[in-house]
């Protein structure tokens, strides 16, 4: 009797497990995350959860069904047709738009963050000139400052830089094999091969 009642309890525990939620959020930095516990979402991001819907697991008993096929099978070609080519997507469903997006939000933040740092360079250069020709040393301390605060501001920029770097030639192509997408499919549109 207990060894049932222990199937059963195992049985149920198994049913939650497999019917357990996903839920996905992108942080501040724009990283996507994903976990099937709602309470280890950080507060400031719980406004961008989405809920993951997953795919259940095939039941190997059952005959296959009307449905249980998928609606958007494609149609069989009428002889002497091509066949309808069939929309590649990675294991959460999306498609190559959705990576090409990821891509192209990344490169628009490097490039955003190239001209940050060209820009605080200039003012940098520019403001070392003043201290150095500047005789007042009330001017100069304060001009100091500003220089120490132009040179964390450029540093935190080389930073977030490099991030995008690692993000555009390492991380995304990771991820991307990972869930099973072309890792071409960050590459802009036109440069697709076919």
């Amino acid at each position: 009797m207990l060894a049932w009642l222990l199937a059963i309890w195992l049985s149920l525990c198994w049913v939650e497990l497999v019917g357990a939620q996903i839920y996905k959020w992108t942080d501040s930095q724009g990283n996507v995350h994903f976990t099937d516990n709602p309470g280890r979402i950080p507060a400031e991001s719980r406004a961008n959860v989405e809920e993951v819907e997953q795919a259940r697991p095939p039941d190997a008993l059952a005959p296959p069904s009307a449905e249980s096929t998928p609606a958007s099978a494609p149609e069989a070609a009428a002889p002497g047709e091509p066949a309808a080519p069939t929309a590649m997507r990675d294991l959460l469903g999306r498609g190559p738009d959705y990576w090409q997006q990821l891509a192209q939000q990344w490169s628009s933040r490097l490039q955003q963050y190239r001209q940050e740092r060209d820009r605080l360079r200039l003012m940098s250069d520019y403001t070392r000139y003043l201290a150095r020709s500047t005789r007042e040393v009330f001017d100069r301390g304060r001009i100091q400052a500003d220089l120490a605060r132009l040179e964390k501001a450029l540093g935190d920029t080389e930073a977030q830089i490099q991030q995008a770097e690692t993000m555009l030639s390492t991380t995304l192509p990771l991820e991307a094999r990972r869930l099973g997408a072309n890792p071409e499919w960050l590459k802009p549109p036109e440069t697709i091969s076919q």
